[in-house]
């Protein structure tokens, strides 16, 4: 009797993509920086994520960078690479301590003024076209979020704060907690396969 990948080719090439980023997450044998390993499990993260129509042109991702940062700067690296299709496009949103963002350019990390942390939310317009978005730990999101975007960070308890995925060092490894609710708040459709692998999912009437 043939074997069950054997029976089910397709099922092999569906599941790959799943096995490559529990073996980035498992790996210890020759541990990656930490910075890599958010980056690569965010990659393959984003592969199971589904962005609603409005949301700007099919071949293009555009990915914003709102905060400067180690992992910032290793999403650089993905400038013109293909998630899925689509080409990234990177776009730096330059934030003040007063009034929010006040520029983009493309290709570099966001820089911040100095002096006391932001007092107001990012203005929405700021992050307009925007598929993912990468905020540090003073993140002040719009309310309500912009359609068709993904909050991404990488510091303690941005889920709490409107953050869609966040990546975090835990017992030796990278996890991940997803807010479900503001996902679908963004019109985006999250795998459940990636859900299953989240240390935590936030969904409507969890605390």
């Amino acid at each position: 009797m043939p074997s069950f990948p054997h029976r089910f080719p397709g099922l092999a090439l569906l599941l790959l993509p799943l096995l490559l980023l529990l073996a980035a997450v498992a790996a210890r044998a020759q541990p990656l920086p930490e910075v890599e390993l958010k980056a690569q499990i965010l990659w393959r993260a984003l592969q199971f994520v589904d962005w609603p129509a409005e949301a700007g042109p099919a071949q293009v991702l555009q990915l914003c960078l709102l905060s400067p940062g180690p992992l910032a700067e290793a999403l650089r690296e993905w400038q013109q690479r293909e998630l899925n299709g689509r080409r990234v496009e990177l776009r730096r949103v330059v934030v003040t301590t007063s009034t929010g963002a006040v520029g983009s350019a493309g290709g570099t990390v966001a820089s911040t003024s100095a002096g006391p942390k932001p007092a107001a939310a990012l203005p929405a317009a700021a992050v307009a076209g925007c598929h993912v978005a990468y905020v540090g730990t003073d993140a002040l999101l719009p309310v309500p979020a912009p359609r068709g975007l993904l909050w991404v960070g990488d510091s303690h308890g941005l889920t709490e704060r409107g953050v869609t995925l966040n990546l975090q060092p835990h017992q030796g490894r990278i996890v991940f907690d997803v807010d479900l609710q503001a996902a679908r708040r963004a019109g985006l459709e999250i795998n459940a396969r990636l859900l299953r692998l989240a240390r935590f999912v936030h969904m409507e009437g969890s605390p």
